[in-house]
């Protein structure tokens, strides 16, 4: 055979000898004969390698398309769970109305709260109390006047609601201006009424647990008493309305609640009254003479004093009527205030401020003949005399008013 034509025979053969050791493929030196001597890679090589980048870009699509449809099940149940259940709950109700309280949203207080279910209930528990707490009531009297509450109830209530709405939209407790719970229209004074409710002097600690039984649910709403400080376990009654949503339908230990605060109020106003006593009976015994003074002065027509005399009227109630007032308040200020007597107190602060504007409205219509001073001057002296009223209802223990409308 020819030499050159043996030798092309056997070169294949010497390389599939380097190629194989024992039968298996030495990579070491497959790779040494697919490399270049420049570095550059083969194209087998290189085939391998785009292989592997291939698989390994469908493995991190597969993870990342997993993990998307993770993630959007997870938001997915999440949204339906609070949407369609949770929300239907009575722990989303409780927590709806006390956020409703903190950001001041009627509607949403009004969505969870069926207010006229509530009110109705609290006011007949309400008017109660007052009755057995007013002890110069007759068994006979007592029973006329529950009947004429229930005969006021509509009334009363709106009037109460009014006001309760109000407060969660404003943060602002105000009376209402007209209707029939003005003032005392309705034989009762109605700002006097809506403190013995403690509605307004109650502030919400926290929700505590709820219970089920059948579709009601029953939730401990933990309040405190702004004046006394104690605390009390409210317990509230929830049912489920036509939209699927729980409602706080009723305070189920309202007088419970109203037996407790009562008498921790009632002992801090004893003592208010016990302290302050010697300081009442000084000034008022000074004041009475001071009155008698003013209408020696005035005579008959008090807006109809001209010349020196009015002169002199105005300097007796600005160097001596109006500085007694301010003093007799300095006094009653030194006083330590007991725990309960907070509101008598601020009446009382109350009842000064007013009278003092009254008499220096009534002195600048003296000096300058102005019946516009004279009219906010009786406006004034009215509004003083709703105050002492309120003042002598709670020293007295009175409930009603000292001037009823007749009762049949």
């Amino acid at each position: 055979m020819n030499e050159g034509l043996r030798l092309r025979f056997a070169r294949p053969l010497f390389i599939l000898d380097s190629f194989v050791i024992h039968g298996k493929y030495d990579k070491i030196s497959i790779m040494e004969k697919y490399h270049l001597n420049d570095g550059e890679v083969s194209p087998l090589a290189r085939r391998e390698s785009l292989r592997e980048r291939v698989e390994r870009r469908r493995r991190s699509q597969r993870n990342e398309l997993f993990a998307i449809v993770a993630v959007f099940t997870i938001v997915l149940g999440t949204w339906l769970w609070y949407n369609f259940i949770y929300v239907r709950t009575p722990e989303y109700a409780m927590n709806a109305v006390v956020e409703a309280l903190k950001t001041h949203d009627e509607e949403r207080f009004a969505q969870y709260v069926d207010v006229d279910r509530v009110l109705s209930v609290a006011y007949d528990e309400l008017t109660d109390d007052m009755l057995r707490y007013d002890a110069a009531l007759t068994d006979e009297t007592r029973v006329k006047y529950q009947r004429f509450y229930d005969t006021i109830k509509p009334d009363m209530t709106a009037g109460v609601k009014e006001t309760l709405l109000r407060r969660v939209a404003t943060g602002e407790w105000s009376l209402p201006t007209d209707g029939m719970t003005k003032g005392r229209q309705l034989g009762i004074d109605f700002e006097r009424f809506m403190e013995r409710s403690q509605v307004r002097n109650t502030e919400v600690i926290g929700v505590g647990d709820v219970t089920m039984k059948s579709a009601a649910a029953f939730c401990v709403l933990r309040v405190r008493d702004r004046y006394t400080q104690a605390e009390f376990d409210v317990k509230l009654l929830l049912e489920p309305h036509s939209d699927g949503r729980y409602k706080i339908v009723r305070v189920i230990n309202y007088l419970e609640y109203l037996d407790m605060i009562a008498p921790l109020q009632n002992k801090g106003i004893a003592d208010y009254i016990a302290d302050t006593r010697d300081i009442t009976i000084a000034y008022n015994e000074r004041l009475m003479r001071m009155q008698d003074r003013f209408i020696a002065a005035v005579g008959k027509h008090p807006r109809l004093i001209q010349g020196d005399r009015a002169k002199n009227v105005a300097t007796l109630i600005e160097n001596e009527i109006i500085p007694l007032f301010k003093e007799r308040q300095q006094k009653l200020d030194e006083v330590d205030i007991p725990i309960g007597a907070q509101y008598l107190a601020n009446l009382r602060h109350q009842s000064t401020d007013i009278t003092i504007a009254s008499w220096e409205r009534y002195a600048s219509g003296i000096k300058n003949g102005s019946f516009e001073d004279f009219n906010a001057a009786e406006t004034l002296k009215k509004q003083e005399i709703e105050v002492d009223l309120r003042i002598t209802d709670i020293i007295r223990h009175n409930t009603v008013s000292q001037a009823l409308p007749e009762i049949p």
